[in-house]
């Protein structure tokens, strides 16, 4: 795992806690801090990973935890 995964973990979880937002506003509110860490990245290559990584679209997101769930 890498940092940036476990700090974004970190702040997700503290938008979760410190707001009462529907998960979609959360998860909003985490792909953009996240944006802001990749954006700190020197790596080219490892920002655009970033970067494509953060723009999931919620409905992606989604799609992909409830195709875990019904596992």
């Amino acid at each position: 795992m890498t940092k940036l995964t476990i700090a974004f973990g970190v702040g997700l979880l503290a938008v979760w806690g410190l707001t009462a937002c529907s998960s979609q506003q959360a998860y909003t509110a985490g792909q953009a801090w996240r944006q802001n860490q990749c954006n700190a990245l020197t790596n080219m290559d490892e920002r655009r990973r970033c970067m494509n990584e953060a723009g999931q679209s919620y409905e992606s997101y989604q799609k992909g935890v409830d195709d875990l769930n019904r596992k």
